[in-house]
C-alpha cells in the first residue's frame, strides 16, 4: 500500500451513529481519529433535541469546542463526520469547517441521518471548497438499521478516497 499521509477521522456524535460510523473508516485506514465536543454540550432527548438542535443551525451558531487532542495540521487526509440536523451539517462540525481551522487539506466528508439528508453534503462541499479539497461525501442513512448492509458499501468509499 502506498503511503497516503497522515489520515484523521474528525466527527461529532450526538447518539453514537456517527461515531460508529468514524470508527469503521479509522479502523479500515488504521488512521487517528478524535470526536469533537462543544464546551455547552445539549442534554435534550426525544423531542427537545430536535428543537434545540434545529434551533442551533438556525441561528447560524459556530459553539465553541473543548480543545481537541490532535492537531489536524499534522493530517495530509481529513474524513469529517456529522449527524444531519435541519437538513444539513450539526453547529459542531459548523465550528470546525466555517472558522479556518482547517486548511489546504483533503477532505472526505461523511453524514448519518435517517432519510433527511437534505443539502448536507452540498452545504459542506461548499465551505471546505474554499480552502481545502473536497474528495467527495458518503451519506449513511438508518445506521441503527442498517448497518451490516451499509458497511461494505462505506468501506469501498473511504478506500476509494485515500487514494485520491
Amino acid at each position: 500500500m502506498e503511503d497516503m499521509g497522515k489520515i484523521l477521522v474528525l466527527y461529532y456524535s450526538y447518539e453514537g451513529h456517527t461515531k460508529k460510523i468514524a470508527e469503521v473508516i479509522a479502523k479500515e485506514l488504521s488512521a487517528d481519529i478524535e470526536g469533537i465536543k462543544p464546551i455547552k454540550e445539549m442534554k435534550s432527548k426525544g423531542f427537545g433535541k430536535f428543537l434545540w438542535g434545529g434551533g442551533q443551525v438556525v441561528m447560524k451558531k459556530k459553539p465553541e469546542l473543548k480543545p481537541m487532542n490532535v492537531n489536524p495540521d499534522d493530517y495530509d487526509l481529513i474524513f469529517i463526520g456529522t449527524p444531519v440536523w435541519a437538513f444539513t451539517y450539526a453547529p459542531p462540525v459548523k465550528t470546525i469547517l466555517e472558522t479556518g481551522i482547517l486548511r489546504d487539506k483533503k477532505i472526505a466528508f461523511f453524514y448519518t441521518h435517517e432519510g433527511g439528508e437534505g443539502k448536507t453534503e452540498e452545504n459542506a462541499k461548499a465551505v471546505i471548497e474554499k480552502s481545502n479539497t473536497y474528495l467527495g461525501g458518503f451519506s449513511c442513512v438508518n445506521v441503527e438499521k442498517d448497518y451490516e448492509a451499509l458497511k461494505p458499501e462505506l468501506i469501498q468509499w473511504v478506500n476509494k478516497m485515500s487514494k485520491k
